[in-house]
């Protein structure tokens, strides 16, 4: 009874998490790479809870030991989804940053290049006013 719980824990989890990363993608939040390699792992443990060839290892724990077991490898999975939300949008931040960056260096450049100009410019008005005077 406990291994079928079990077994329907892991294919309602996979099915969560699949929902999760595809959602999460949708709304720009994970990244593509995160977003597959999530759902990959949510067909995984769906395969793993549907079929018996996969999951007869749940018959083997001792009462009690399998859910927790499965309790805690649920609450390692989502903190990691969550890390992966985390680098996610850390990467992304990043991306922004780095564009930023580019544009205001392109800016700074033709600052200088206008300036460096202005220079020229009244560097000849001196001179010229030099030569007549």
């Amino acid at each position: 009874m406990e291994s079928d719980i079990i077994r329907i824990g892991i294919f309602v989890s996979g099915a969560v998490l699949i929902f999760i990363s595809v959602w999460l993608n949708s709304l720009k939040k994970l990244t593509v790479n995160y977003a597959v390699i999530w759902g990959l792992a949510g067909i995984l443990m769906i395969l793993v809870g549907t079929i018996p060839v996969f999951s007869s290892w749940t018959r083997f724990l001792a009462p009690g030991t399998g859910l927790a077991f499965f309790c805690v490898a649920i609450l390692v999975v989502f903190a990691e989804v969550h890390n992966s939300l985390v680098i996610s949008q850390l990467t992304m931040k990043n991306r922004e940053l780095a564009m930023q960056l580019a544009l205001l260096n392109q800016e700074s450049e033709r600052m200088l290049a206008e300036v460096e100009e202005l220079n020229r410019m009244q560097e000849d008005a001196y001179e010229e006013d030099t030569v007549r005077g």
